[in-house]
């Protein structure tokens, strides 16, 4: 992961948060862990993409066309995280396909 300095006035720092909300209608918010914005879910990348299924982004993954991991997890049964990066060059490369007549 990339490092963050926090002295850095212009840089963006992303956080997956837990939110709490409480009896009175107020709401905690706490960070539980610094991403750097890189990595998505299958329905973003679809979404990316222009897929309406996520299934073309499996097979994908599984095409080696776009880098995707699991994280562990207990129960063995993590969510598929997708290298933002990879997406975009994907699909790049399929706009400057398009544009010569390739398929």
């Amino acid at each position: 992961m990339a490092s963050h300095k926090a002295s850095d006035p212009s840089q963006t720092l992303l956080f997956e948060v837990e939110q709490t909300r409480h009896q009175d209608g107020s709401f905690t918010v706490r960070p539980k862990r610094l991403t750097d914005g890189r990595e998505i879910g299958v329905a973003a990348a679809a979404k990316m993409l222009g897929f309406r299924d996520r299934e073309t982004v499996y097979r994908l993954i599984e095409l080696g066309e776009i880098r995707a991991w699991k994280p562990k997890s207990a129960r063995g049964n993590g969510k598929w995280r997708i290298d933002w990066n990879s997406v975009a060059e994907y699909k790049a490369a399929r706009l400057e396909a398009a544009r010569r007549g390739e398929s």
